[in-house]
């Protein structure tokens, strides 16, 4: 998984200047105050991001009010929970009678809407395929907010690695309840996530443990090994090349993606699914 941090990217530390910090940060807040649904989702956030050379301090938004920004969004919360890697500091949650929780209860609204009578425009002809909905993981069905303040926003793939494996991340709200609301319409549910294929445990653990429905066969992770249909890029798939080329694939076995669930416009990119639904998460950023 590569990822955009604020003080990082991918699984190596980058010599990123404070302004560059900020300005990522900035682009990531007005990201997520974008439209909740977009049938294009590379279109730009409603709120222009500011500029990637700043000729001035004053374009760039303080990294320290971003991250207080993001804690209000949240409704930040320490729980009794200690973290999975020393087992010494709290972790802290959202709150679900917070601003994240009420702005997702709109979106999971808007898509039962949508998904009690969709418009099919897949590739495949609907009357031969199989209606399906494909969800990312991290953020669009698991909450990593407890991740990103322990880690104080900042990416190791050791202490990430022992969040995903003993399945600590909570489930985002309203999606468990989505996840279910699809299977009753009959749509078969597939996973896809940037995770690696070493992490397929932890993440059906995970899933599994706070409500989903998930099947190993329709988990998708990535690993280059053993998904043949990501040749025309392997080993260096970009986000957009990985989940698109693994959407092709599902349709290609007789599925049409009637919806398709993401909190990065990277996860939605690409086509291969009749409507994308973009989640708010102002915390990271996935090209």
């Amino acid at each position: 998984m590569t990822r955009f941090h604020p003080l990082r990217r991918g699984s190596r530390m980058l010599p990123i200047a404070a302004a560059t910090v900020a300005t990522a940060l900035t682009t990531l807040v007005l990201s997520a105050s974008g439209p909740a649904s977009a049938d294009n989702p590379a279109a730009a956030p409603s709120v222009p991001a500011p500029p990637a050379v700043p000729t001035s301090a004053s374009q760039i938004q303080n990294i320290d009010q971003v991250k207080t920004a993001i804690k209000g969004y949240y409704g930040d919360t320490v729980t009794t929970t200690m973290d999975p890697v020393n087992g010494t500091t709290p972790l802290h949650t959202f709150n679900p009678a917070g601003n994240y929780a009420a702005e997702m209860g709109g979106i999971v609204a808007d898509a039962q809407k949508y998904l009690a009578k969709p418009k099919p425009t897949g590739v495949y002809p609907t009357h031969k395929a199989t209606k399906a909905v494909l969800f990312d993981v991290d953020d669009t069905l698991l909450n990593t907010y407890n991740y990103e303040i322990y880690s104080n926003f900042v990416f190791n793939p050791t202490t990430n690695a022992a969040f995903v494996n003993s399945a600590a991340f909570p489930a985002v709200p309203h999606m468990v309840e989505l996840e279910q609301y699809a299977e009753s319409k009959g749509y078969t549910i597939f996973f896809l996530t940037g995770r690696p294929g070493t992490q397929q445990a932890g993440t059906i653990a995970n899933l599994s443990n706070v409500g989903y429905d998930v099947l190993a066969n329709n988990l998708y992770l990535k690993d280059y090994a053993a998904d043949t249909w990501l040749a025309p890029c392997a080993p260096t798939c970009t986000t957009i090349q990985y989940k698109s080329l693994t959407r092709q694939h599902i349709e290609s076995l007789g599925y049409n993606i009637v919806a398709n669930f993401g909190d990065q416009f990277s996860d939605l990119s690409g086509g291969f699914a009749d409507k994308t639904f973009k989640l708010p998460n102002p915390m990271y950023f996935l090209p």
